[in-house]
């Protein structure tokens, strides 16, 4: 197992990955800001969490309701885009950028594709199932083959999976990023209504909007991330 662990920790730093990703609609950072817990696998939440989240996040399609769904360095922008799409009520969304030690956790598995891709069969853990996620080629639905200016944090299909046994702690979240400056005011306003403190907000326009975000990435770039002051002349 401690093999494994520094395997994983070994590949993921010469790769050059700084976090994971998590996103969330942004009612639920309420619980993870009063929460010293922070973010829960979906079996472990509590009746009133669980009323805020869609129904595909309760379902866990990929049969692991106490894991915790992430991905490295970006969002699964494709997938988070039909979250979004399917909760018309609410509109702002987040995402959670977190420390990156999770992917040598004990109990982290991998998913090349989108972890519910076949009810969660292709999810696995250790040393090669985290190389699984570069590979030259990842066949599936659509065949993804690794280019030569795509960075090496960045998995060979942008929909692959981590997921985080359990909880991952609050005072591991290292920023919240969103769509605009309009949004930062509305959840700094909000988490300050709380009395709690919390990390810094960067605004990524990128994250919301997935083939932006591809086409950046497979050219071997990487979108802005401009931290939220208040008082910024550039918010509206």
């Amino acid at each position: 197992m401690t093999e494994t662990i520094d395997s994983i920790q070994a590949s993921a730093e010469r790769r050059g990955i700084t976090r994971l990703c998590h996103f969330t609609p942004s009612r639920n950072l309420g619980h993870i800001a009063e929460d010293c817990a922070g973010i829960l696998a979906s079996k472990h939440l509590r009746e009133d969490e669980k009323a805020v989240f869609n129904p595909t996040d309760s379902e866990r399609l990929d049969g692991y309701p106490d894991h915790v769904c992430c991905s490295i360095q970006y969002p699964n922008a494709w997938y988070f885009k039909r979250s979004r799409d399917r909760e018309p009520l609410f509109r702002d969304w987040v995402i959670l950028l977190i420390k990156p030690h999770y992917l040598w956790y004990a109990g982290a598995k991998f998913c090349p594709r989108n972890a519910a891709t076949e009810h969660g069969r292709l999810v696995d853990e250790g040393a090669e199932a985290f190389e699984a996620l570069f590979v030259e080629t990842v066949e599936g639905r659509h065949t993804f083959m690794r280019s030569s200016r795509q960075p090496a944090f960045l998995p060979t299909d942008e929909q692959a999976e981590v997921l985080i046994p359990d909880r991952i702690q609050r005072r591991d979240v290292l920023r919240i990023a969103v769509c605009d400056d309009a949004q930062a005011k509305r959840e700094v306003a909000r988490l300050k209504l709380l009395g709690r403190s919390f990390p810094p907000i960067v605004i990524v326009p990128e994250f919301f909007d997935p083939n932006a975000l591809s086409q950046l990435l497979r050219a071997g770039r990487v979108p802005a991330e401009r931290e939220h002051q208040q008082g910024d002349p550039h918010a509206r």
